[in-house]
């Protein structure tokens, strides 16, 4: 896809990743969708990003779990640009907990933002990018989605759902010629362990992961975008991850447990998570 011109609309754009991922797609000349719950953050990056030349960026409170917000952002993004080019469906939400100890509300309300949301939203645009016989999906799932870590099991979950959703609809779109991206973050330098729905946790216990700031992991969007790969990784690294854990899941399994055994007896440091 070439960028210029393009109509864009991220979700959970007002912090890290997503935010990353605007000021990336703003090197273009493209309108940019930002949607949100912190009206403050959005305003403030819609006002930045306005700064740069042939950018056009409009802020959207709403919460991809809810229905009516959902479908109210799409229309305003539609009545403002006229048409929408690119979803990237960012938002989410991370949650930790050991399975003896799980609170069904959070782990609920975690599938709630994470794979009904991205659903939602992917249903929303879906008729203007028939309409118009074009479009992109990018699904942000995480290396999480491909090989599960211990203590994290809902979140992966999602992800893994997530991903299931993406190469089914990869295929229905085909005939309306609606392209579908997986892309699959490692750890990433963000807020996401401050905002876990079960509480923050201390920032450490990265175990086997190499970290990425969020800048990098929305150049890699930005490059998914253009280059419409099937599986995007922002990083070698995580790539190199989710290999070894298809060749070798016993191994990966060992290096895991050895792993959380050294960061905590009780599973309170997650080691490795993707940031939002």
């Amino acid at each position: 896809m070439k960028l210029p011109g393009k109509t864009i609309l991220i979700t959970g754009a007002s912090q890290g990743i997503g935010a990353a991922t605007a000021r990336a797609f703003a090197a273009y000349p493209v309108n940019l969708a930002l949607m949100a719950r912190s009206k403050d953050l959005l305003q403030g990056l819609a006002q930045e990003l306005n700064q740069q030349p042939d950018v056009h960026a409009l802020p959207l409170v709403g919460d991809v779990s809810r229905p009516e917000d959902v479908k109210t952002v799409v229309a305003a993004a539609l009545d403002a640009f006229g048409r929408i080019d690119i979803l990237v469906n960012n938002a989410g939400v991370g949650m930790q907990s050991p399975i003896t100890a799980m609170d069904y509300e959070k782990a609920r309300r975690l599938f709630d933002i994470n794979f009904w949301g991205a659903l939602m939203m992917t249903e929303a645009v879906l008729p203007g990018m028939r309409a118009q016989k074009d479009g992109l999906i990018i699904n942000v799932s995480s290396i999480v989605g491909r090989r599960a870590m211990p203590g994290m099991s809902v979140y992966c979950a999602s992800k893994f759902a997530l991903n299931a959703f993406s190469e089914s609809i990869r295929v229905e779109l085909r005939p309306d010629h609606i392209r579908v991206v997986s892309f699959y973050p490692g750890v990433t330098a963000t807020h996401f362990h401050r905002n876990l729905l079960t509480g923050p946790v201390p920032e450490a216990g990265r175990g086997l992961a190499k970290v990425s700031s969020a800048e990098h992991v929305g150049r890699a969007i930005v490059r998914a975008a253009i280059k419409e790969p099937r599986d995007a990784y922002p990083t070698l690294f995580d790539r190199v991850f989710v290999g070894a854990s298809v060749l070798a899941p016993r191994l990966m399994d060992w290096l895991l447990a050895k792993t959380v055994a050294g960061d905590t007896n009780d599973g309170s440091s997650i080691p490795m998570e993707k940031g939002h």
